[in-house]
């Protein structure tokens, strides 16, 4: 690897961004290839990648989750190789709120003995410290000039989250302690989030995911639109915004809360999709009995859609239109495959470049039904 060609900043061993060598047309080149070889059944309805320009490549990563680790004298925060935490406090593709706050709390927690921090998690402007600790111990550090500090960055809500077990899975329910300023953040559009709801990290680029979406599915008040793993309600904002009926679906507490807020005229439902197929399912039979359109917005992790949740599709719910957006070509591929084997038809797939300078991609499928009641 030529460090001469890497950012400032930028950790040569730091394995996060594998695209950052590219010039912007070889990473997209690269990305298009492999949509293109993933779901090369319909590359005749694959379009151009939709990617930010070379300037937005940078600086735009706003909600990380960082390990930490204690070096005897400060905190390094990065990402974990076996069992070592590979600092990039200056990381390029971090936005700047990101390294500010890595530069100004290296130096000021408590040293691990006092403070068993695990974790740092920056959800745009709500930052949470993960901590293995079951209950949370005092916090002189906390100064009121650190409190500015951290305000001035653009920090609106700080957290101590005691959570002893903290490993893959981050957060618990309970151990929670807002140190200071608000529970709750607004994003661009005045959507709001809290410190972990999941975030696109371009949030422009998802909002024209949506509007693709929106124009396909031609929502209205004659539409009802089951929203599957719906997040804080950024998508059933806009179809109820448009007068439709809304159901979602979502596992997490925290991000239904927002979405309740979000659009409060829709009905949300927490659990997994698949176990929630049964009220969903009566919900869509009322709505198609009282003359309603049925559609389907999903965007699912990236295991994609659980086999009992497609064959509801396919079976019971019957959409007449999809917009799946994914974040797994490969998994899309399959769910798409199955679509098509079961009466419907791939109409385009756009993929998106939600991740720059990595090798990651996006992809939106506008899907319908070729069959007419």
């Amino acid at each position: 690897m030529s460090l001469k060609i890497l950012k400032s900043g930028c950790n040569p061993r730091c394995r996060g961004c594998s695209h950052r060598e590219f010039t912007l047309e070889q990473s997209l080149h690269q990305k298009q290839g492999f949509v293109s070889k993933v779901l090369n059944q319909w590359n005749d309805r694959i379009n151009p990648i939709i990617s930010p320009q070379e300037d937005q490549r940078w600086g735009y990563r706003t909600s990380v989750t960082l390990a930490a680790e204690w070096n005897g004298q400060h905190w390094l925060f990065g990402t974990k190789s076996m069992d070592e935490v590979i600092p990039i406090h200056n990381c390029p593709v971090h936005h700047p709120i990101v390294n500010r706050t890595i530069e100004v709390l290296s130096s000021v927690l408590p040293e691990y003995s006092n403070f068993r921090l695990a974790y740092l998690v920056l959800s745009k402007a709500q930052c949470t410290l993960i901590v293995k600790q079951k209950e949370l111990k005092p916090t002189h550090w906390l100064t009121d000039e650190l409190k500015e500090t951290l305000q001035n960055i653009g920090i609106e809500g700080f957290w101590i989250h005691c959570n002893p077990s903290a490993g893959r899975r981050l957060f618990e329910k309970g151990g929670w302690s807002l140190l200071f300023g608000q529970h709750r953040s607004r994003d661009l559009v005045g959507l709001v989030y809290g410190p972990a709801s999941f975030q696109q990290q371009i949030q422009w680029l998802y909002l024209e995911t949506l509007a693709k979406a929106e124009g396909f599915l031609n929502t209205s008040p004659n539409s009802a639109v089951v929203d599957l793993y719906c997040g804080t309600g950024t998508s059933s904002a806009r179809w109820v915004k448009n007068g439709a009926s809304v159901i979602g679906v979502e596992t997490g507490g925290e991000a239904l809360e927002c979405a309740g807020v979000n659009a409060p005229e829709a009905i949300f439902l927490r659990g997994s999709a698949r176990l929630r197929v049964p009220q969903i399912n009566s919900w869509v039979d009322e709505m198609r009995s009282n003359g309603y359109e049925i559609f389907l917005y999903t965007n699912p992790p990236r295991t994609g859609m659980e086999p009992e949740v497609l064959q509801w599709i396919v079976t019971q719910g019957k959409p007449q239109r999809i917009a799946y957006l994914s974040c797994s070509p490969g998994t899309l591929s399959k769910n798409l495959n199955f679509l098509s084997q079961n009466g419907y038809r791939v109409v385009e797939i756009t993929p998106y470049d939600f991740f720059p300078n990595t090798h990651h991609i996006e992809c939106l499928a506008l899907v319908e039904s070729e069959i007419i009641d």
